[in-house]
């Protein structure tokens, strides 16, 4: 039996949901694949995007490579192809096992991108930058650096195995719901499906969201029909049908916070997509009062200080 060395870095059951509905008869079924900065779009089939050989695979100190991460990986993968399928799609209430296996995937799904695995090596690349000028500066052997410099590779696979109970653990205790769209509006996806996001900090650029704040949400699209939503908010809850400029607003953030990739089930987008704020009176008050006080501040400080 060959080893899976191929790995999708976004699975394929996941995007097989975003096809496009309109695929001719007796093509494979595609998804429209936009790259980030330019919007072009192209048909892809799932299986031929976002994938990586040997993404999550470890390799051993004897040369060997486990395959143990994605072959775990692929287990949770097919839970959640299956719930999904049986309920999720027929809008069904989940009982507690597929509740604790919806968690999973989506804590699977925050972590598994290929933005996280670069933001850890990008941590690890200055850890190991300090660690080789104290060895150069203490006239010591190169010895723990290179150590370093070693598990680097397995280290953002180490860490996603690490982090999925912590973040599952967290998510199964958050209120789960399930926004569904009509029938004028679908939702997209991206290289990074998953995302947090809090109200409370969207017009300030100094805290970004954790799971422990209180207005903090985790959403992710699972179709074009259906996006799921973690929060603290005891009455978001259930199925929930959204009107389709919310459909819209989350398509925005979904393109925000993309790292290289944002796809879709249909060749068509939208401006709005593209805009870096929501055209929300409310919104654009509290930023250009952000704005404008922290700018009299300044020029306080500089006429008191200064002048």
């Amino acid at each position: 039996m060959s080893e899976p060395k191929n790995q999708h870095i976004i699975p394929r059951c996941y995007l097989k949901q975003f096809v496009d509905p309109h695929t001719p008869a007796g093509h494979e079924p595609y998804v429209w694949i936009f790259e980030k900065e330019h919007k072009r779009g192209k048909k892809k089939a799932p299986k031929n995007i976002l994938a990586e050989t040997d993404f999550y695979t470890l390799k051993l100190k004897n040369g060997d490579k486990d395959y143990s991460i994605e072959k775990t990986l692929s287990q949770i993968e097919g839970e959640y192809t299956s719930i999904f399928e049986k309920k999720i799609k027929a809008k069904l209430p989940l009982d507690d096992y597929e509740h604790i296996m919806v968690c999973v995937f989506v804590a699977a799904m925050f972590q598994r991108t290929l933005a996280q695995r670069e933001n850890i090596e990008g941590m690890l690349d200055q850890i190991i930058e300090m660690t080789e000028a104290m060895e150069q500066a203490n006239g010591l052997p190169t010895k723990k650096s290179l150590e370093m410099k070693r598990e680097k590779e397995n280290a953002p696979k180490i860490n996603l195995v690490q982090i999925i109970p912590r973040i599952t653990e967290i998510l199964i205790q958050m209120n789960l719901a399930f926004l569904c769209s009509n029938k004028k509006g679908a939702f997209i996806t991206s290289d990074t499906p998953c995302f947090l996001f809090n109200p409370d900090l969207q017009w300030q650029r100094f805290y970004g969201p954790g799971l422990g704040q209180k207005h903090v949400e985790v959403r992710m699209p699972l179709s074009p029909e259906i996006s799921i939503d973690f929060s603290w908010v005891n009455n978001l809850r259930g199925y929930l049908n959204i009107d389709t400029d919310l459909v819209h607003e989350l398509n925005r953030m979904v393109f925000g916070y993309s790292h290289q990739y944002f796809i879709a089930n249909s060749a068509k987008v939208k401006r709005g997509w593209f805009r870096r704020f929501p055209l929300d009176p409310v919104f654009i008050f509290r930023i250009l009062n952000k704005k404008i006080r922290f700018k009299l501040m300044r020029l306080y400080y500089r006429y008191k200080y200064y002048v």
